[in-house]
């Protein structure tokens, strides 16, 4: 847990993060939140409501480090702020030197407020996309600092300040019985009456039936191809293209790079070439809008074009895959296949990285019946410039797209670069 130094717009308020969060219906959330704050051992808590449920933060705070501060939740601030309550899931990471502060959010709901390092947090983040993917959940993920990596939207620490009642931290009440006796008396009916209803029902269903491992293949299949995955051979060409046709200055501001993600829009960061942040919100067309300023005075970001629909890598093509040796043998030119490094093959700044690809579910250690042919997943990244974008139209149908960085590069080499990254699929 962390307390942060004196508000800017209070010097007696404090943020607080690392509280442990739960969920539970607003009915009756008296006896759910003492039960909580008993088994956390807590002595504060923060409440707010979604819906029919309150989402809580319990923390065990001591009197020194109270002191005669007021307490204010940073991840319920994060949570109730306008822009992330719009979102179905939104990853806030806000860089404080060498920690970050990570605040993950679903539906309105905290379920991740952490301190850490910059590796641990960088760390998180990676498996909390990795299980939004896997649950189809459309995530955001937004904040500032020079070390998180790329953000879809850039998030201040400011908008923390903009409700100043916002997520306060209160002191848990002592609960003392007002009639003891009479809550014995009202156990010890509860708990006949509980096993006479036991004794009374008739015996428990037998366990559900234990799924074979080819179910669970199926079902393991079911849940990858789930959400489409847009072939890179038909998206990665189509968005670097789109970004091309983006300003590349403006009122003294010069194209740095463009995040495009598999679907929605990209977002296009500037860096000061001598302009001003009036001078570019002046001149901004409307579908470049929102514009938002970095704190550092710059940088600002906008709007990119949308991301086109293309079509998927399927299942039903599966037979017609390369494998993962014919891959690299696919994506290797004439003087590649000399290398001695076949997972890593480059030539003329147009670099093909390969991760070795792992089953979707482990094979069983015991021998059992399974499918003839497992499907396999790998991480690809493919850096070139915008000259041999080209190459990518000759990808194989099963490498899917994930991200594209289209930068400009302004030292040697000189040049418009692209990074394009995604998910490979061979059989075993």
């Amino acid at each position: 847990m962390h307390i942060t130094g004196p508000l800017p717009n209070d010097r007696k308020a404090r943020l607080v993060f690392g509280l442990d969060w739960r969920a539970y219906p607003v009915k009756g959330a008296k006896a759910e939140r003492r039960r909580y704050a008993e088994d956390f051992g807590s002595t504060h808590f923060v409440e707010y409501k979604v819906g029919q449920e309150a989402i809580a933060g319990f923390a065990a705070l001591e009197k020194s480090e109270v002191g005669g501060a007021t307490l204010y939740s940073g991840a319920a601030r994060v949570a109730l702020h306008p822009r992330i309550r719009a979102l179905p899931a939104a990853l806030v990471l806000l860089q404080d030197e060498q920690r970050v502060h990570l605040v993950f959010v679903v539906r309105g709901a905290v379920r991740n407020d952490e301190v850490l390092t910059l590796e641990a947090a960088l760390e998180r983040c990676a498996a909390i996309t990795a299980d939004c993917r896997r649950l189809n959940l459309a995530l955001v993920t937004l904040g500032t600092g020079p070390s998180i990596g790329a953000v879809d939207e850039t998030f201040l620490p400011a908008a923390l300040l903009d409700d100043r009642k916002c997520g306060r931290i209160e002191k848990l009440p002592i609960a003392i019985p007002a009639a003891l006796p009479m809550m014995v008396i009202l156990l010890a009916v509860g708990v006949g009456g509980s096993k006479l209803y036991d004794a009374m029902q008739p015996p428990p269903p037998p366990p559900p039936h234990e799924p074979t491992y080819a179910e669970k293949y199926a079902d393991a299949v079911r849940r990858t191809f789930a959400a489409a995955r847009p072939r890179a051979n038909l998206l990665a060409p189509a968005v670097i293209a789109s970004v091309g046709t983006s300003e590349t200055n403006l009122r003294g501001w010069r194209f740095d790079h463009a995040d495009c993600a598999a679907t929605g829009n990209c977002v296009v960061t500037y860096s000061r070439e001598g302009g001003t942040f009036a001078g570019f919100e002046r001149d901004a067309s409307a579908a470049m809008r929102p514009v938002r300023f970095d704190a550092d005075g710059l940088h600002l970001s906008t709007r990119g074009p949308a991301v086109p629909k293309v079509a998927a890598v399927t299942v039903a093509e599966q037979k017609s895959w390369p494998s993962a040796q014919a891959l690299i043998d696919m994506l290797q030119t004439p003087p590649q296949r000399l290398s001695v490094r076949p997972y890593e093959l480059d030539s003329l700044g147009y670099k093909v990285t390969l991760q070795p690809a792992a089953p979707l579910l482990p094979a069983p250690a015991s021998a059992g019946p399974r499918p003839p042919h497992l499907i396999q997943e790998g991480d690809w990244t493919i850096e070139g410039f915008r000259w041999q974008s080209v190459l990518l139209d000759r990808l194989p149908s099963n490498m899917s797209l994930d991200t594209v960085k289209v930068e400009f590069l302004i030292k040697e080499p000189i040049g418009i670069h692209f990074t394009a990254k995604g998910k490979y699929y061979v059989l075993d």
